[in-house]
């Protein structure tokens, strides 16, 4: 992936709809943009247009969007309410101190964008069948690390799941192509993907709030079930039980 200029607002208007969005919550610092030069192309690994990295704050990190699962130049799904898929894909990781993407190096990790690029293929791939593959509530088991080895993330990334839930501070938007949903992902353990996978959408998004408020992927971390506080509340929502 190369970062050339985007596209202007008039050539992409839903493009323009999603930076001013992203960048109206996240003011920081001027954004990472990556374009793919094989933007659709599926016989190639990098198919979605571009995948965008804003800085975050409290907690420092990264917050990185997928450009392409809606109509960014122009409108062609039948539904003039939702534009293309209906969604971005979000994902939202802390700055790693001496590492790649730390407060010292200026540039965000590359192992996220190999991912969103992944997804990116995937959901293209099965569009015709699945609606894009992807919506929320779904979890998603990996097969392998989130971070893959030698990437410029952690070495040992116990994460090997993924869980879709709207994004806790872009929400929806409408754009002139219909509304786009930001999804956010958020990465599970295996332990945790199963105590998760059988709740209704309400309750996994609440589980999560309280495992989690910010939706913030730290691929170095352990399991919640190492924490016993937290093991409580997965155990809690696993028998149906919810705080008022």
């Amino acid at each position: 992936m190369t970062n050339p200029e985007p596209p202007g607002p008039e050539e992409a208007p839903g493009w323009a709809a999603i930076d001013r969005w992203v960048s109206r919550h996240f003011p920081f610092d001027t954004p990472h943009q990556f374009t793919s030069r094989t933007a659709y192309d599926l016989d190639t690994p990098s198919p979605l247009p571009a995948v965008t990295v804003f800085e975050t704050r409290a907690p420092s990190g990264w917050l990185y969007v997928s450009y392409g699962l809606s109509e960014l130049f122009e409108k062609s799904a039948n539904d003039p309410d939702v534009s293309g898929f209906g969604y971005e894909l979000t994902l939202r990781i802390p700055k790693v101190e001496g590492g790649s993407g730390s407060a010292g190096s200026g540039s965000p990790p590359v192992w996220p964008l190999r991912l969103f690029q992944s997804l990116g293929h995937h959901a293209l791939t099965h569009a015709q069948t699945q609606g894009g593959g992807f919506d929320s509530g779904h979890v998603l088991a990996l097969g392998a690390p989130l971070v893959p080895p030698g990437s410029d993330g952690p070495s040992d990334c116990a994460l090997t799941g993924l869980v879709c839930l709207p994004d806790p501070a872009l929400g929806k938007i409408q754009t002139p192509h219909g509304s786009v949903l930001f999804m956010r992902l958020f990465g599970l353990c295996d332990d945790e993907r199963e105590a998760l996978a059988q709740l209704e959408l309400g309750s996994l998004v609440a589980c999560l709030a309280e495992l989690e408020g910010m939706a913030v992927t730290d691929p170095g971390r352990a399991s919640f079930m190492q924490d016993p506080e937290k093991t409580k509340i997965l155990r809690r929502y696993k028998l149906g039980i919810a705080l008022e």
